[in-house]
C-alpha cells in the first residue's frame, strides 16, 4: 500500500493521464467542473477501449459550476455514464478519482485548463484499501442518489458527514507549528481554532487567496477572519504567481490534511467535500517542501484599510471596495 501526493500545476496533467490510461475495468470521476481536452478525451478512450466509465457532476449552476458541456457530449458520445449530484446535495464540491477498485486519487482540482494550469492545488494518490473503499461507495450512494451511510468509523474528511470535527481536531492538536494554505477564512470556529492555536505557542504560517480574487459576495466574511488574525500578529501572505485553490494543514512536520474542504461553514456542514489526514512522512515531507517554496514566493497581505482598497481598485473592483469599506474619503484641497 502506498500513498503519493502531486503539487499542480508543477506535475501537469501527466498523472491524470496516466491513471486514465492505466484504467483496465473501471473509472468513477467526481469533479465540479471539467473542461481539459487532453482529460475529455482520454476518458473517452478509456471507454472505447472498453472500460466502465462513470462521471457525476455537480448540477448545472449550484456552486458556481458551469454545465461541463464540452465534457458532457464527448463523455456520452464515447458511451460513459454522465450524471448530476443529486438535488439534497446542495453543491458536490468532492473531486475524487477512483480507478479498477484498487487505487484513488483524493483532489482539491477541478479539470479545468485555467485551473490546471494556473493554480497552486494538491492531489494524493492512494492504493490503501479503506480510502479506496470510501470514496467508491460514497460515489456509488452519490450516483444511486441516496444517502452515504458508511459502515464504521470514517477514514477519510467527509462534508458534511464529519469534516468540522476532524478539521477543528486537526488544529487543535497542534502543538509546536501549524501551517495552513487555504482558498477560505469565512468560517468562525475555525478562525477561533487558528486564535486558539496562535495564543498557547503555536507558530502559524498562513497562506489565502489574494484579496482580489476573492468572490465579491464572500469577500466582506473571507477578509474579516483574515484581519481578526492579522491583529494577533499572525502574518498572512499570498503567492505572487499563481492562485491559491487547494486548502492544505500541516502539522508539527508530522501530520497533513489535504482535499477539498476550505474554511467556509458551506465547506463544512452543506456540501460534498473529501479530504484525507495522514502521517505518511514521506507525503509529509513532499508537502513541506511544497509550502516551503510556496511561502518563499509569497508577499504579506496588506489588510489595512489602504491596502485593500488600492488592491481593489488596481483590479477593477470599485464596487466591492466601497461594499467592504465603505466610500473613500474625500481629500480637500
Amino acid at each position: 500500500m502506498s500513498r503519493t501526493v502531486f503539487a499542480l500545476p508543477d506535475a501537469g496533467v501527466a498523472p491524470m493521464l496516466a491513471l486514465l490510461q492505466a484504467a483496465r475495468r473501471s473509472l468513477r470521476l467526481k469533479v465540479l467542473e471539467f473542461d481539459h481536452p487532453e482529460l475529455i478525451e482520454a476518458l473517452a478512450a478509456a471507454c472505447r477501449r472498453g472500460v466502465t466509465v462513470r462521471v457525476l457532476f455537480n448540477r448545472p449552476g449550484h456552486g458556481g459550476a458551469t454545465d461541463n458541456a464540452a465534457a458532457r457530449s464527448a463523455l456520452l458520445a464515447a458511451g460513459a455514464g454522465v450524471a448530476d449530484a443529486w438535488k439534497k446535495l446542495s453543491v458536490v464540491h468532492e473531486k475524487s478519482l477512483v480507478v479498477d477498485d484498487e487505487r484513488v486519487l483524493i483532489m482539491s482540482c477541478d479539470w479545468t485548463t485555467e485551473g490546471l494550469s494556473g493554480a497552486r492545488d494538491l492531489a494524493l494518490l492512494s492504493t490503501h484499501r479503506h480510502e479506496v473503499e470510501e470514496v467508491a461507495a460514497c460515489f456509488d450512494a452519490d450516483w444511486a442518489h441516496t444517502p452515504y451511510k458508511p459502515h464504521g468509523k470514517l477514514r477519510l474528511v467527509w462534508g458534511p458527514l464529519n469534516a468540522r470535527q476532524r478539521t477543528a481536531d486537526f488544529i487543535d492538536a497542534a502543538k509546536h507549528t501549524l501551517v495552513v494554505q487555504n482558498a477560505r477564512y469565512q468560517d468562525p470556529v475555525m478562525v477561533e481554532r487558528l486564535v486558539r492555536a496562535q495564543r498557547r505557542g503555536v507558530a502559524l504560517q498562513l497562506m489565502a487567496h489574494a484579496v482580489h480574487r476573492m468572490e465579491a459576495k464572500e469577500i466582506a466574511t473571507d477578509v474579516g477572519g483574515l484581519r481578526m488574525l492579522d491583529d494577533l500578529g499572525v502574518q498572512v501572505r499570498r503567492l505572487k504567481h499563481l492562485r491559491l485553490h487547494g486548502n492544505l494543514l500541516l502539522a508539527d512536520g508530522a501530520r497533513a490534511m489535504l482535499g477539498s474542504v476550505n474554511f467556509s461553514p458551506a465547506s463544512l456542514d452543506r456540501r460534498r467535500e473529501l479530504s484525507v489526514e495522514t502521517d505518511d512522512a514521506a507525503v509529509v515531507r513532499q508537502l513541506q517542501a511544497t509550502a516551503l517554496h510556496d511561502w518563499s514566493h509569497s508577499r504579506p497581505i496588506d489588510l489595512s484599510e489602504e491596502g485593500l482598497r488600492e488592491e481593489l481598485l488596481r483590479h477593477g473592483r470599485a464596487d466591492d471596495a466601497e461594499h467592504l469599506l465603505g466610500p473613500a474619503s474625500e481629500v480637500d484641497d
